[in-house]
């Protein structure tokens, strides 16, 4: 029998009448594994610093004023463009890695790996009777084995990493705190050394002992010139008055001293005739029994008594 031509794409085999049909093509290899993820591209400069402000004159030292509240932070701002590379300068601080790029589109599929190698040839069907009809089809052959894996296409190109947004700006200055409260007035310094003592002065004259004690249970009595620097004592349960003479009928000397203690329970008072002005405070009578005063000659008929006089 004449040979017949098999066709598989791409390569086409002569088959002999009597071989049975070539096998079905194998299946395509799987997709390559998609290739790792690029190297994260170079981070975007820094930008710019800006200008300090110019610092203000030093103030006052006060007390500690209250901490001011930290200002918001400012807004991020767009980044600048990239100006023209100059020196490089010191290493700024690395900026926070910006988000990852989109995946790059997927590699194209490799080629398809060779076909397999045509499996055996089936067995020889019965010889057709000799006739028009053809003779049965052959069992199909076996499977050939799958084709090597394509080759994984290339990684997409990784995205570009988002620019640093610039620094925001710093925050006023709290206001200047008060003036300090005035510090403590500081220690008292050293006394000064004390003067030299002044001349003694002139030892006065020795007043005049009292001699004579006159005990008087009268509830009046009139002083007598004999009672002059002596005691008189007033002994009487009930009110009595010690009367001061005029300088006519009894001439005591100016600077005469007379005591006078009650002695008895009836208050003492002190009083001068017509025409003796008699003064004391707070008033002329003694306070209380056992009550003393005395009473001093300053003028012809003026007396003034100083002692425990009573306040009403």
């Amino acid at each position: 029998m004449t040979g017949v031509q098999t066709c598989a794409l791409p390569i086409c085999f002569p088959v002999d009448s009597n071989t049975g049909a070539q096998g079905s093509q194998g299946n395509v290899g799987g997709t390559g594994n998609i290739g790792p993820t690029g190297n994260t591209g170079p981070t975007g400069p820094t930008g710019n610093t800006g200008v300090t402000g110019a610092t203000g004159p030093v103030g006052n030292t006060g007390a500690a004023g209250a901490t001011g509240p930290t200002g918001d932070t400012g807004a991020t701002g767009p980044q600048g463009l990239a100006g023209a590379t100059g020196a490089t300068g010191d290493t700024g601080p690395t900026g926070p890695q910006g988000p990852t790029g989109d995946s790059g589109p997927t590699g194209a599929t490799g080629p398809t790996g060779p076909i397999g190698a045509t499996g055996s040839t089936g067995a020889t069907g019965p010889t057709g009777a000799d006739s028009t009809v053809p003779g049965p089809t052959g069992a199909t052959g076996p499977t050939g084995p799958q084709g090597e894996q394509g080759v994984t296409g290339a990684t997409g190109v990784t995205g570009n990493t988002g620019p640093t947004g610039p620094t925001g700006d710093t925050g006023p200055a709290g206001a200047v705190g008060a003036t300090g409260a005035t510090g403590n007035t500081g220690p008292t310094g050293p006394t000064g050394p004390t003067g030299s003592t002044g001349p003694t002065g002139v030892t006065g004259p020795t007043g005049a002992a009292i001699v004579d004690i006159t005990n008087v249970t009268l509830a009046t009595y009139t002083l007598v010139l004999g009672d002059a620097f002596d005691l008189v004592e007033m002994n009487n349960a009930s009110a009595n008055t010690v009367k001061i003479p005029t300088n006519a009928n009894v001439a005591f000397a100016t600077k005469t001293e007379i005591n006078i203690l009650q002695t008895g329970a009836g208050q003492t008072t002190i009083a001068g005739d017509s025409g003796v002005t008699v003064n004391g405070t707070p008033t002329l009578k003694l306070r209380a029994q056992w009550s003393a005063c005395t009473l001093i000659k300053r003028d012809t008929n003026t007396w003034v008594v100083v002692g425990d006089m009573a306040s009403s």
